[in-house]
């Protein structure tokens, strides 16, 4: 085991911070994974709130961890660097104009416009595995009430959904449909 360092040393360290919203009871979660997120977190009525408490949380963890001769572990840093953000895509001729044609009608540019189409999917892909990972580990008969909601988010287009543009205010419809999901998963668990 290797030998700790001094309390000021950790407290200084950056470690991460995983920040999220419990709607069943309006707070916010904050922790720092490193230190353990079930070890050390802390719960608050606003986003300021967790975190200050989340630095007291993180001095009593480092403390009790220092006075038991625990080994305390420090932030990972990723060393691997992020690429340049530029590739060079080919496409059919008529995709090209159909996508230029809906990037114009939204009065964006093409660069834009296939950004927000490639983030919709990325996002919307994160959410469906996120909520299909859940659903396995559930008992078919909790199951049945949610699929059809999840086919109706993977597939919004043919329940004759109205299209949301990336410039839009608009609410988009299937928001109250994914409050309704992640809530139950939420509650379920």
């Amino acid at each position: 085991m290797k030998k700790n360092k001094p309390l000021e040393y950790y407290l200084n360290l950056p470690y991460k911070i995983a920040l999220h919203f419990e709607p069943g009871d309006k707070t916010w979660v904050a922790t720092h994974p490193e230190l353990g997120s079930g070890t050390c977190y802390a719960i608050g009525e606003t986003i300021d709130e967790a975190l200050q408490l989340l630095e007291e949380e993180k001095k009593f963890i480092l403390e009790l961890a220092l006075n038991e001769e625990k080994e305390i572990p420090e932030p990972v840093f990723e060393t691997e660097e992020l690429p340049s953000g530029q590739f060079v895509l080919r496409v059919p001729k008529t995709l090209h104009k159909k996508i230029k044609d809906l990037a114009e009608k939204e009065n964006i540019s093409l660069n834009q416009y296939v950004a927000f189409v490639l983030s919709s999917h990325v996002g919307e892909t994160k959410a469906f595995s996120f909520v299909q990972e859940w659903m396995s580990k559930l008992p078919e008969t909790q199951t049945q009430n949610i699929i059809p909601k999840a086919f109706m988010l993977s597939f919004p287009n043919s329940w004759g959904a109205k299209k949301i543009h990336p410039n839009s205010n608009e609410q988009n419809p299937y928001n109250s449909y994914i409050e309704e999901v992640f809530y139950g998963i939420k509650n379920q668990n």
